[in-house]
C-alpha cells in the first residue's frame, strides 16, 4: 500500500531513489483531497520536472503513459529529480466526471492556486500547486474526453521572460503531433499555466487522444513526448526527438448551442474548413432542425463534440464545455 502523507508535511528529501506516495489533504468541507505522486531522483544534480496528468479525469491516454513514466525511469538513468502526478484528482477520475470536478462543479485547469479556504477544487489546485512549483519543468497531458473527438496538438504558453518562453517552446519539440500552438495572449492560457509561469515553470499542456479511449498510439505519443523533452533538458541521455510539426497560428473560436438538443456534426478532427462551410446542425428530439452552423472563416476543427446530446442549460459557474459544438482555430493568410 501506497505511503499517505499530509501535504502540510510533504518532503520529498535529496537522496536518490524512487518514492509512491498518495499527497492528502482535508478541505474545509470534509471533503478529501488526495494526489497521487511519484518522485525519481537521479545520484547526479539537476533539475526537477514534472510530468502530470487527469486534470480532466476523463482524459485517459496521459494516465496511462504517465504510469509508464513512473515504471520505465530508473534513478540511475537520471539527472536530478522527475516527479510524476498520473492522476491530479482521485476523487473525480474515480467518478468518471468529464471535464468538471464532481464536488464543486468547477474546471480544475482554470483555477488559480493561492485560495487553500476557497471551493474545493480552489483547493486542490492550491495543493497541486504546492507540489509542482519548485520544478523547472512541467508537462501537463490532456486528451479529448468520451464526447471529444480531438486532433493532437500542444498549445504553449508563450508568456513571461524570453528564456522561460524559449524553454517552454522546447518542451513541446518532442512530441509527434501534426500542430504545436504558441499562446501569447495571456486570455487564452488557462488560470494554472499562467501562475506556473509567474512561479518560474516553463510549461506546455499535450492534447492527445480522444473519446475518451485510450488508443495505444495515443498513449505512445505522450510517452515518447516526455522522453524527448527530458532529454531536451539533459536529464536523460541520448539526443531527443524532432518529429516534423507545423506550428498553428490564429484566433481560436468555439461554437456553441443556446439551445438544448440533437447535434449532428458535418466535420471531423482535422478538416480544414472554408467560410460559410457547414459545420452542423443541431435538432430537435424528432430530428426537425433548430440550428445550422457554419464557419466564419477558413478555419482548422481542432475538435468536436461527437456526443449528439447537447446541454445548452449546463454551464456551471458560466463553464460552456456541455454545450459546445466545435472548437476551431481561424488560419492565418
Amino acid at each position: 500500500m501506497n505511503m499517505r502523507v499530509p501535504f502540510e508535511s510533504l518532503d520529498l528529501g535529496d537522496a536518490p531513489g524512487h518514492q509512491e506516495l498518495i499527497v492528502t489533504r482535508r478541505h474545509k468541507s470534509g471533503e478529501m483531497i488526495e494526489i497521487p505522486v511519484a518522485c525519481v531522483t537521479g545520484p547526479e544534480p539537476g533539475p526537477t520536472f514534472v510530468v502530470m496528468s487527469g486534470m480532466h479525469a476523463g482524459e485517459y491516454s496521459g494516465v496511462l503513459a504517465a504510469q509508464r513514466l513512473v515504471r520505465s525511469v530508473r534513478p540511475e538513468d537520471i539527472k536530478g529529480r522527475l516527479i510524476v502526478i498520473p492522476v491530479i484528482s482521485t476523487r473525480a477520475f474515480m467518478d468518471r466526471n468529464m471535464q468538471l470536478n464532481p464536488v464543486d462543479e468547477k474546471e480544475l485547469h482554470f483555477q488559480r492556486p493561492g485560495n487553500p479556504d476557497g471551493t474545493y477544487s480552489e483547493c486542490l489546485a492550491d495543493t497541486l500547486f504546492g507540489i509542482v512549483s519548485g520544478a523547472s519543468y512541467l508537462i501537463d497531458s490532456h486528451a479529448g474526453e468520451m464526447a471529444q473527438a480531438l486532433l493532437p496538438w500542444v498549445p504553449v504558453p508563450m508568456i513571461g521572460p524570453p528564456v522561460l518562453r524559449e524553454s517552454s517552446y522546447n518542451l513541446a519539440l518532442g512530441f509527434d503531433v501534426p500542430y504545436i500552438e504558441p499562446r501569447y495572449d495571456p486570455a487564452t492560457v488557462p488560470a494554472f499555466c499562467l501562475a506556473l509561469i509567474e512561479a518560474g515553470v516553463a510549461n506546455v499542456w499535450v492534447e492527445c487522444g480522444q473519446q475518451g479511449v485510450p488508443a495505444e498510439k495515443d498513449i505512445r505519443i505522450h510517452l515518447n513526448g516526455y522522453l524527448a523533452a527530458l532529454r531536451t533538458v539533459g536529464m536523460l541521455d541520448g539526443p531527443p526527438a524532432r518529429p516534423a510539426q507545423t506550428v498553428l497560428r490564429g484566433r481560436g473560436k468555439q461554437i456553441n448551442a443556446s439551445e438544448s438538443g440533437v447535434w449532428h456534426p458535418a466535420i471531423r478532427e482535422g478538416d480544414v474548413v472554408e467560410q460559410g462551410q457547414l459545420l452542423g446542425r443541431l435538432t430537435d428530439y424528432f430530428g426537425n432542425v433548430i440550428e445550422e452552423f457554419h464557419a466564419e472563416a477558413r478555419s482548422l476543427v481542432l475538435y468536436y463534440w461527437s456526443n449528439p446530446a447537447i446541454n445548452a442549460a449546463r454551464t456551471p459557474h458560466g463553464y460552456n464545455w456541455h454545450n459546445g459544438l466545435v472548437r476551431l482555430i481561424e488560419l492565418e493568410d
